[in-house]
């Protein structure tokens, strides 16, 4: 994971790396502090894991919503230590369900890793194979008319004229359509969700000032979050507001 940023902060400097995921900065943050990932200690690891968004956020970097709804978890797991206990809820994050979630991305990392070595070994001695075959040598014709290589360059200009021209009117297709991705505008309502309680769908995708397919694919987004229980939606007549709550 290559270093990127380092932020100054009154504890000690915190290192924005490339994480892949929350649970890529999870081990990072517990290898750097020696924990067994059988016992770790929820309170300093949750503190680290705030402390980094922290970070990311007085850098202007964007959050991923993965890394917020891990955020919400942890301190969700950290608030529950300090009251009594309770009835588990089947649909929260539990303590043990989070360290065997931890365990087997690490060994996916570890197996990536080794897939990748390998792959990148592999590769290596394909290009050895390729340097030491000696491709049979082609000899140049002696013999050829004057205007000859001038035709050639001629047309191979004209090909290379059309072909960008051609290039250049399917830049200008593409341009005109925007696509829009399920998860880019779930981030969206995550970020307003953790700066209000609730939102109404309707204007924050009005249909008059955002694209048909960008409300469509944000609508998409609300079905998906509403079918993991991350959200609460309400609409209390056909066609009308639809009002999203936080759980």
């Amino acid at each position: 994971m290559p270093n990127l940023l380092t932020l100054e902060t009154k504890k000690y400097a915190i290192k924005i790396d490339n994480f892949e995921g929350p649970l890529d900065l999870l081990i990072y943050l517990i290898e750097k502090n020696k924990m067994n990932i059988y016992d770790i200690n929820l309170t300093q690891i949750t503190e680290q894991y705030m402390e980094y968004l922290n970070a990311m956020e007085e850098l202007n970097l964007e959050i991923a919503s993965e890394f917020l709804v891990m955020a919400s978890s942890l301190l969700y797991l950290k608030s529950k230590r300090l009251l009594p206990k309770q009835e588990e809820d089947e649909e929260e994050l539990t303590e043990e369900e989070l360290i065997r979630r931890i365990i087997e991305y690490k060994k996916y990392k570890e197996i990536s890793k080794k897939f990748k070595e390998n792959y990148i070994l592999f590769s290596k001695r394909i290009t050895k194979m390729q340097e030491e075959i000696e491709l049979p040598k082609r000899k140049l014709e002696k013999n050829y008319e004057n205007d000859l290589i001038p035709q050639v360059y001629k047309d191979l200009l004209e090909r290379t004229s059309q072909r960008l021209n051609q290039n250049a009117k399917n830049i200008e297709k593409i341009a005109l359509v925007e696509n829009y991705t399920v998860a880019s505008k779930v981030r969206e309502m995550v970020r307003v969700l953790f700066k209000q309680k609730r939102f109404v769908f309707n204007k924050l995708f009005s249909i008059k000032q955002k694209d048909k397919q960008e409300v469509i694919t944000a609508f998409s987004g609300l079905l998906e979050l509403s079918r993991r229980n991350k959200v609460a939606t309400n609409q209390e007549e056909i066609f009308g507001d639809i009002m999203v709550e936080k759980k």
